[in-house]
């Protein structure tokens, strides 16, 4: 079976959204794929692992912006019950002042210098 890391650096537009379509489409793809992907979260990115966000909570004149819990870490959830690691860079948490207590808890928190073995180990990697 192949191994795909994807490796996400940046959040969509800079900013946090209810949702990030590559990340709902790297999570949707892991449940009907025979293939393994990992997943890496770095810079910016380690606030998808925080599990405090939501949106369906998001309204517009009195509307719901979102219909589904589709939050970034709704679908770090589901990229782990699916068999997925989440790893997140410890001092790129550290720099935003996180800590693993904030993170869902499938996350596993690896340091910088750990992260060129982990893409070693993956047949392919692709970054967001």
């Amino acid at each position: 079976m192949e191994k795909v890391l994807a490796i996400f650096e940046k959040t969509i537009y800079l900013s946090f959204e209810p949702n990030d379509p590559h990340l709902l489409h790297v999570g949707f793809g892991v449940v009907s794929s025979p293939v393994h992907v990992d997943v890496l979260l770095r810079e910016a990115a380690v606030n998808y692992a925080v599990k405090a966000q939501h949106g369906v909570e998001a309204k517009l004149l009195g509307q719901p912006l979102v219909e589904l819990e589709t939050s970034p870490a709704k679908v770090m959830e589901l990229l782990t019950k699916n068999k997925s690691s989440v790893y997140v860079v410890e001092e790129d948490l550290k720099a935003r002042g996180l800590s693993k207590a904030d993170l869902i808890d499938a996350a596993k928190v690896i340091p910088e210098a750990e992260t060129a073995q982990l893409v070693e180990q993956h047949d392919a990697t692709f970054v967001w």
